[in-house]
């Protein structure tokens, strides 16, 4: 499979993002509701990158090659984004909160047109006629970069909300 090593290092950059979120979680101890419900984000979301940066490999060594593949790996990481994102947003339920509260207003702005291009690559990888590791790699690329993004802002913002 080509990529393999590319993906294996995603994954673990990805595992180093989680790692490094869990000690910034510990180190602020005790958390608000909010504050959880941040970290939280960023743990699924890291663990979703890890894990569609090894569905391919997996694939791979099951037998599944070329397009169908990548056509296999991209329906796969849809259906972990739609699980993930319902994991993500039934906890903001309990908290009152809207996405807005969780990462400030500009950073919501972005986390939502990068998400916007993520599904739409995957999307498109899935339906066009021979799906590429380069369309499913950009994708799992934005799914990192939300990552980073939502960790940057919780890394920053102070949480002054009383929820």
């Amino acid at each position: 499979m080509s990529g393999e090593s590319i993906l294996l290092t995603h994954a673990e950059v990805a595992a180093v993002v989680a790692g490094f979120a869990s000690v910034v979680a510990a180190l602020r101890q005790p958390l608000s509701p909010l504050q959880r419900q941040r970290f939280l984000m960023i743990l699924l979301t890291a663990l979703a990158s890890v894990l569609s940066a090894l569905v391919p490999v997996w694939l791979s060594e099951s037998g599944v090659a070329g397009p169908t593949l990548w056509r296999a790996a991209s329906a796969i990481l849809l259906t972990l984004t739609l699980a993930v994102t319902v994991i993500n947003l039934l906890p903001m339920r309990t908290l009152g909160a809207r996405v807005a509260v969780i990462v400030n207003q500009p950073v919501t702005y972005l986390l939502q047109v990068n998400f916007v291009v993520y599904l739409g690559l995957l999307v498109f990888n899935l339906f066009r006629p021979a799906p590429s590791f380069s369309y499913y790699y950009a994708s799992l690329l934005c799914g990192l970069a939300n990552s980073f993004i939502v960790f940057a802002d919780v890394v920053l913002q102070r949480d002054d909300s009383t929820h």
